[in-house]
């Protein structure tokens, strides 16, 4: 058996070792038949988390998959991540797989601060890949007492998941036209509530082919570029981006 893809992956871990950490898995909650929320603890006290920032999980010998958390806390030691287990790949088997006291390598969270925690007004559209993004974005929004809308495009078996997590979001099943119903939901938003988010900012998610079509119509109710953020996470016929 060719060792070479575990040496490398075993050199990889040895040359950023001040950048990741070996965590265990404490507990482990099925939303849905697809969607699960786990804990994860650990020793990172140094760790100073930015709210939308990703982790890196080694899955096997060779592939490493991103994911946001939901929660961090560093000084006591934990963080959440609320996966979609899509069957569909090396990280959605290990995902599925995982089960309390598995231990795994983490790579500390990184990327540059996007979430506009001073605005006022926030707009989430995403589809099961955005749960846990999403659900970090909440919590400092209501931290700061700010406001937010939301639309999902979900399966059938996860439409009552951003309900069980306090997801004030409207939900709407997954369509042949990308964003169909989701689009339809925005053009029927009251027009004292689109004064009020007209100017705010936009996180678009998921999906990449509804990221498109969904940011396509907000630019045509008059959305700036400078307020839209997009960040596909799939697209259909792809194992990942």
């Amino acid at each position: 058996m060719n060792s070479m893809p575990k040496i490398i992956g075993d050199f990889m871990e040895l040359a950023f070792s001040k950048k990741i950490c070996k965590v265990n898995v404490s507990a482990v909650t099925m939303l849905s038949e697809n969607i699960k929320l786990i804990r994860f603890n650990g020793h990172f006290p140094q760790v100073k988390f930015k709210t939308g920032q990703a982790i890196i999980i080694r899955i096997d010998d060779t592939n490493y998959r991103n994911y946001t958390p939901s929660k961090w806390n560093s000084e006591e030691g934990w963080f959440e991540v609320i996966f979609h287990i899509h069957k569909n790949g090396p990280g959605s088997y290990f995902v599925e797989n995982l089960r309390p006291d598995d231990q795994l390598t983490v790579g500390m969270p990184r990327g540059f601060d996007f979430f506009k925690r001073e605005e006022k007004y926030q707009f989430f559209f995403g589809d099961e890949t955005c749960m846990s993004v999403f659900k970090s974005f909440q919590h400092e929004i209501n931290a700061r007492e700010n406001n937010y809308l939301g639309i999902m495009e979900l399966d059938p078996v996860a439409m009552e998941v951003p309900n069980h997590l306090g997801l004030i979001v409207d939900t709407v099943p997954k369509s042949v036209n990308k964003a169909e119903f989701a689009i339809d939901i925005l053009h029927q938003l009251d027009s004292r509530i689109w004064e009020l988010w007209k100017d705010g900012y936009f996180y678009l998610m998921g999906n990449a082919k509804s990221i498109q079509a969904f940011r396509k119509a907000l630019k045509e109710k008059g959305v700036s570029n400078k307020n839209i953020y997009t960040q596909p996470y799939w697209a259909d016929g792809k194992i990942g981006l």
